[in-house]
């Protein structure tokens, strides 16, 4: 019977640990995926500003309003749409929301102290179970809405190159 206690005890520690470095994975890619947000928001912003340089430039400098001219309006308003869907993804992103976590209260302290280690170990593995799966479904919306974000810069970085060319070639041409 000793053996099968101590097996209990290495099985138990065994699965303890697994669920903690599992948790502490879960929580890292956690932040990568705000991290890469964040990257993104930047990219996001400097699309902003090269927006506002070409527009002010192109529309307070432009006396002729030809066809050219109002393609180029339509695709700034199309630039402009697409950055605030853009801005709504990654800001899904980095919103505040609900993550498990491991209870640290006096009924937990409690528990350590009437209970022997692979019973405590054994319970704290299925909490780390729970906090997991918590963290893994947020980790799915996150890559969601970062996949929809990374879409819609390459379709809006797209249209500010084409943007740009038109206007270098209307102010060429006037």
């Amino acid at each position: 019977m000793e053996n099968k206690d101590k097996y209990d005890e290495a099985v138990y520690k065994a699965l303890f640990d697994f669920q903690l470095k599992e948790f502490d994975d879960t929580k890292a890619q956690h932040s990568k995926l705000e991290d890469k947000a964040a990257k993104y928001l930047t990219f996001t912003s400097i699309i902003i500003a090269a927006l506002s340089i070409f527009s002010k430039q192109y529309l307070f400098d432009t006396n002729e309003k030809d066809f050219l001219f109002y393609i180029i309006v339509f695709l700034i308003v199309l630039i402009f749409i697409s950055l605030c869907c853009i801005a709504r993804f990654l800001f899904h992103v980095v919103e505040v929301s609900e993550v498990g976590r491991l209870k640290s209260d006096s009924e937990m302290i409690n528990f350590f102290i009437q209970n022997d280690l692979p019973t405590v170990q054994y319970n704290l593995a299925k909490d780390l179970t729970q906090a997991i799966q918590m963290y893994d479904a947020r980790n799915r919306i996150k890559v969601n809405y970062l996949k929809n974000a990374f879409k819609e810069i390459k379709f809006c970085g797209l249209l500010l190159v084409l943007t740009v060319i038109l206007i270098v070639i209307d102010t060429l041409v006037i």
